[in-house]
């Protein structure tokens, strides 16, 4: 008892420690927000001409650009969902607006998924010209560095609702002319390219058609003490060939990847958007390539401050003979990962959505939460709903585990006299806790298989978990008050600090072997560490621990009032049978009544 009592100052220390640790980190870290706070750098300068003009002076390139700014003209294709802008100069979607009040930026315009193109006020940059989506290189053309496409639009009619929009341009033998038109299918266009020999000798080329990211390195990075949170902003490369997805994070793609084979797409995705592109059914692609570039914020810099994505998409070689053409048709599509959307572009679109190992299961949950916010009209009370739905659902498993450690609780008095008298010496509390189980017929091994219940589960809870923290659908989504929106963190931590008390009383009311001093901090560390580690996760998620954490609690009291229920009666229906009888024959002993009641032996003779 005494050791015991000398260690409970040091736990209480230890724990205070903790806390103190914890409260210094986050005071640090929202202080750097506060007062440090960095605006993102730049978009890249180039470090080096197209492959056309590689041998041109940039700085005559940039000149040569810039002189022939005035003659620009732009045109645009809009639809319920969208709004594409190309001009004259660049020949690359210079813009790509979603529409609709969800996609509202802070400063009251609509999102914008192209992130190349502009210099840092957000005007158009002649020395970026090369980096623009949807951009067509003809290798075996050369396209001179301050090229002006012929523009025009074509007006709305019943095959095309929204018109079309028509670029071209003849020079170098060749008339090449481009034609962009809305896909029947959301955040979808189509961009046909075709290219006509002019000259009197075979023209030998290939289309290639390119797709460009830019994201600054402060938008990677969610800060030092963000725990599990990743950044929106992070951006990979796929490529689907084969009937395989390759995915490649920036650091893979500072060496180039090329994939050949049967080429079904090849994609720039971050968390919520995506760009892709597909050949059409005309001319399959005959190889897809992706890479990534560090761009430096002024010549001479060591530390980059971004990195460039390019993803691009390369038809065969063809030996056009004088007069002939040939046409590619890809398929683009630009907008917000949603299922049904990705889908409906065909082409296995929907394969950029990574939901992880148990993607069946998750993507079984995202169906399920549409449903739920179908009928509801919020997503906060879908995601409750669901998660109700879920512990339902399991509640045989967890009820199947807690009858198989019930005989264990009938312990735990015992348990807490050995873990006091035996707190400093582990080895004498080990034998005496056997000794316990041997005595009361409990066999260790088997107690560990009741571990399997909660094996069982962890597929589940890890799908919803990805469904949750990658679904588009929760995008700038409101629930209730200062949740506005479920793919963010939590402004003002409620929920975190919810869930770390919610942990708290979970772990105060869960019956536990361990001594008393493991005890108090498990109690104290589980729930501070969870609750920092939700605290930049998105609300939705913390949304749903902190349900799933009642709903845990909840159950677990049900149960073991239902067990109590069921060992008090187990404990009357002993005391009926062992209750001595009242002697109905003044020569009767009470042994002889007890044993008349206690059998039932039919009379002799």
């Amino acid at each position: 008892m005494a050791e015991s009592s000398g260690q409970q100052p040091e736990n209480r220390s230890s724990i205070t420690t903790i806390l103190l640790i914890t409260g210094a980190f986050m005071a640090i870290y929202y202080g750097y927000q506060h007062f440090f706070e960095t605006t993102p750098p730049p978009p890249p300068m180039v470090s080096g001409g197209s492959a056309q003009h590689a041998q041109v002076d940039l700085s005559t390139v940039f000149a040569l650009r810039e002189a022939r700014v005035g003659q620009r003209e732009s045109a645009t294709l809009r639809t319920e969902r969208y709004e594409a802008t190309f001009d004259n100069l660049t020949g690359g979607l210079n813009s790509f607006r979603l529409l609709g009040d969800r996609f509202h930026i802070p400063s009251g315009e609509q999102e914008d998924l192209i992130t190349t193109g502009r210099d840092a006020s957000g005007a158009q940059d002649v020395r970026l010209e090369d980096y623009l989506p949807l951009r067509v290189s003809i290798p075996g053309v050369e396209f001179p560095p301050d090229i002006v496409w012929e523009l025009s639009e074509e007006p709305a009619s019943t095959e095309l609702p929204h018109g079309a929009v028509r670029l071209s341009w003849t020079g170098d033998g060749v008339e090449v002319v481009r034609r962009i038109e809305q896909g029947t299918a959301p955040y979808q266009l189509y961009q046909t390219v075709r290219v006509r020999n002019l000259g009197t000798t075979n023209r030998r080329l290939r289309v290639q058609t390119h797709l460009f990211h830019y994201v600054p390195r402060a938008l990677e990075s969610t800060g030092m003490f963000s725990f599990g949170a990743q950044s929106n902003a992070i951006t990979q490369g796929i490529c689907r060939h084969d009937e395989e997805v390759e995915r490649k994070p920036r650091g893979e793609l500072a060496t180039p990847h090329g994939y050949g084979g049967v080429v079904d797409f090849t994609a720039l995705e971050n968390v919520y958007f995506v760009q892709a592109i597909a050949a059409g059914d005309q001319v399959p692609a005959e190889r897809c390539g992706l890479w990534a570039t560090d761009r430096f914020p002024a010549t001479g810099s060591t530390e980059a401050d971004g990195t460039l994505f390019e993803a691009q998409l390369r038809y065969p070689i063809v030996d056009l003979a004088p007069g002939s053409e040939t046409i590619t048709r890809t398929m683009a599509y630009v907008g917000p990962k949603e299922w049904t959307s990705l889908e409906n572009a065909g082409h296995s679109l929907h394969e950029v959505v990574n939901l992880g190992f148990f993607a069946v299961i998750a993507r079984f949950f995202a169906r399920g939460l549409s449903l739920l916010y179908g009928v509801t009209g919020n997503w906060g009370l879908a995601i409750i709903i669901l998660t109700m739905f879920v512990r339902l659902a399991l509640y045989p498993v967890m009820a199947r585990q807690f009858k198989s450690f019930a005989p264990m609780r009938k312990l735990k008095p015992e348990m807490d006299k050995i873990n006091v008298q035996f707190s400093g010496d582990m080895e004498r509390r080990n034998a005496a806790v056997m000794e316990l189980y041997k005595r009361h017929g409990i066999n260790p091994a088997a107690q560990m298989l009741g571990c399997l219940p909660v094996l069982l589960q962890m597929p589940v809870f890890f799908a919803l978990y990805t469904s949750l923290s990658t679904n588009i659908e929760l995008y700038h989504q409101p629930f209730a008050l200062w949740w506005t929106d479920l793919s963010a963190p939590d402004r003002f931590f409620s929920l975190p600090i919810a869930l770390s008390a919610v942990m708290w009383l979970q772990q105060r009311l869960t019956p536990t072997q361990m001594d008393p001093a493991q005890q108090r901090i498990m109690m104290w560390m589980m729930p501070i560490m969870m609750g920092a580690f939700m605290l930049f996760l998105p609300s939705g998620l913390c949304l749903y621990m902190l349900t799933n954490s009642t709903l845990s609690i909840a159950q677990q009291r049900f149960n073991e009032w239902n067990w109590q229920r069921a060992e008090a009666a187990n404990a009357a229906v002993v005391e009926t049978k062992i209750e001595p009888a009242k002697p109905s024959d003044p020569g009767t002993s009470s042994r002889g009544a007890e044993a008349k009641t206690t059998s039932r032996r039919p009379p002799r003779g």
